[in-house]
């Protein structure tokens, strides 16, 4: 049995670099795989990207989508959790109204690719049925 500090010894972080919007992380643990407490303000999601060995996201608070570059994925609500593939192109974030809190378990290395654009977030509203 392996006990993992809260947080792995380090403060929140405002993540800006691979994200629009306010996002706050706060690490759970840092290794294989890497596991981050997500907040999301309306609006805010990540960059497209992928892991070479696949993400689980579970959705903890709010309600947000996950949506993957092939067209699948959609609205997640609190209590739904979303797995990724290995080598997965998607996004994540919060919807236009409701902050989404998640846990993500991200499992190899992630590759970071461009911004979401104002169009496909909009997309992922239109097709949204909450």
């Amino acid at each position: 049995m392996h006990l993992i500090p809260a947080r792995a010894g380090t403060p929140s972080v405002r993540r800006t670099d691979t994200f629009t919007g306010e996002v706050w992380a706060d690490p759970v643990f840092g290794d294989d795989p890497v596991v981050n407490l997500v907040v999301f303000a309306p609006r805010a999601r990540t960059f497209w990207h992928r892991h070479d060995s696949g993400q689980l996201i579970e959705a903890t608070h709010g309600r947000g989508f996950v949506v993957g570059d092939d067209g699948h994925g959609g609205p997640v609500l609190a209590d739904q959790a979303v797995w990724t593939p290995a080598g997965g192109v998607h996004w994540h974030g919060a919807g236009p109204d409701s902050l989404l809190t998640q846990v993500a378990y991200s499992f190899g290395h992630t590759e970071w690719l461009g911004e979401v654009s104002e169009q496909d977030y909009e997309r992922a509203l239109v097709a949204a049925s909450w």
